[in-house]
C-alpha cells in the first residue's frame, strides 16, 4: 500500500484534502492540566503565545480551520498576554529613566493601561474550541476542550513582571517615601555622571590629540606597511587570468595585526578608518579607551580642571 493511501485511512482524509486536516504528531505546544475548566479538559501554552499559528488542537494535533482563525485572531487583537507584557516593559522602563524626581503620575498612565488590557485578557482567556476530527481521534462525537491562552494570570504577570507596586505607591505612604528618596539618589547620580561626561568631552580632543602625536611615527610606518601589503595584492590579482580565483584583501586581518603595536585609543581609530578607506571594506571593532589609558586621560584633566576629582568616584 502506498505512503498516500496510509496517510488518507490515517487522518480519515479522502478527496479534497488540506494541511488543516493533517496531523502534526510532534506537536506539543498545548499541554493538558490536572484540573478541569466547566467541567472539561484544559490545554495550558508551553510559554507565551506570540501569535495564532502556535495554536493547533490538543487531541487531533491539525490546525484550527479559517473560522476558528479569525475568531482567535479577533481576540487577540482585542488583548494579549503579549501586549499586558509589553505594556509592564514601558512601566519598566518608565522606572529607570531618572531624568526627573518623581514620575508617579506618568507610572499611573502606563498603570491604568496595564488594569484595562489585564481585564480584556482575563475575560478572553480561556477559549473553548470542540474538535470535529473523530476518525483521527477514533471517536463517536465531537469533544469540547479549553485552552488558556495565558501562560500565567494577569494578575500574576502583573505581580511578577512590575518592579514597584503601584497600588502601594498609592496607599502607603512609606512605601512612596522610600521610592521618592531612591530616585532622589538616583537622579543626583545623574546630574554628577552628566557633569563629568560633559567634561570629559570637553577635554578628549586635546587629550586624543596629545596622545596620537607620541604614536604618530609608529602610526605612518603601520600604514606604509598596510598601503603596500594592499597594493601587492591587487597587482597580484590584475596579473590573474579570467578563470583564476581572485581573493578578497581582508581588511579584518591587517587591523588585529596592528592594533596591538598601539597604546592609545585615538591612533587605534584613526588607523581603523584609515584601513577602511583604503580598501572599502567594514571593520566591525569598537575602538575605546582601555583602563590605563582613561586613568592618564583622568590625570590629564584633573590638572586642568581640579572640580573633576569629585566626579571621580561616580
Amino acid at each position: 500500500m502506498g505512503i498516500l493511501t496510509i496517510t488518507a485511512i490515517e487522518t480519515g482524509c479522502f478527496g479534497a484534502c488540506t494541511n488543516d486536516d493533517v496531523p502534526d504528531q510532534t506537536y506539543d505546544f498545548l499541554v493538558k492540566q490536572k484540573e478541569l475548566k466547566d467541567g472539561l479538559e484544559l490545554y495550558k501554552p508551553r510559554f507565551q503565545i506570540d501569535n495564532i499559528y502556535k495554536l493547533k488542537c490538543p487531541l487531533c494535533k491539525c490546525n484550527f480551520s479559517e473560522e476558528e482563525k479569525n475568531k482567535l485572531r479577533d481576540i487577540f487583537n482585542k488583548g494579549n498576554e503579549m501586549k499586558l507584557l509589553a505594556l509592564i516593559g514601558d512601566y519598566n522602563r518608565e522606572l529607570d529613566i531618572v531624568n526627573e524626581i518623581d514620575n508617579i503620575e506618568k507610572l499611573e498612565t502606563i498603570y491604568n493601561k496595564i488594569e484595562e488590557m489585564a481585564k480584556i485578557v482575563e475575560a478572553n482567556r480561556f477559549y473553548k474550541h470542540t474538535c470535529t476530527k473523530n476518525d483521527i481521534c477514533k471517536r463517536t462525537a465531537n469533544q469540547d476542550v479549553y485552552i488558556d491562552l495565558c501562560l500565567d494570570s494577569p494578575k500574576d504577570t502583573i505581580a511578577k513582571g512590575m518592579k514597584i507596586d503601584f497600588n502601594r505607591l498609592k496607599t502607603d505612604e512609606n512605601y512612596k517615601n522610600n521610592y521618592l528618596n531612591d530616585r532622589e539618589i538616583l537622579y543626583v547620580k545623574s546630574l554628577l555622571r552628566q557633569k563629568k561626561k560633559e567634561i570629559e568631552d570637553e577635554y578628549r580632543d586635546e587629550f586624543e590629540e596629545m596622545t596620537f602625536k607620541k604614536e604618530q611615527n609608529m602610526y605612518e610606518w603601520s600604514k606604509r606597511n598596510i598601503k603596500d601589503a594592499y597594493q601587492r595584492h591587487l597587482e597580484f590579482e590584475g596579473r590573474k587570468g579570467p578563470m583564476d580565483i581572485k581573493f578578497e584583501f581582508q581588511a579584518s586581518n591587517e587591523w588585529y595585526k596592528e592594533k596591538g603595536t598601539f597604546k592609545y585609543s585615538a591612533t587605534k581609530k584613526k588607523l581603523l578608518r584609515y584601513i577602511e578607506n583604503l580598501t572599502g571594506q567594514t571593520i566591525n571593532d569598537n575602538v575605546i579607551m582601555q583602563e590605563r589609558e582613561y586613568e592618564e586621560f583622568q590625570q590629564f584633566i584633573l590638572k586642568r580642571e581640579p572640580d573633576y576629582a569629585e566626579l571621580l568616584k561616580i
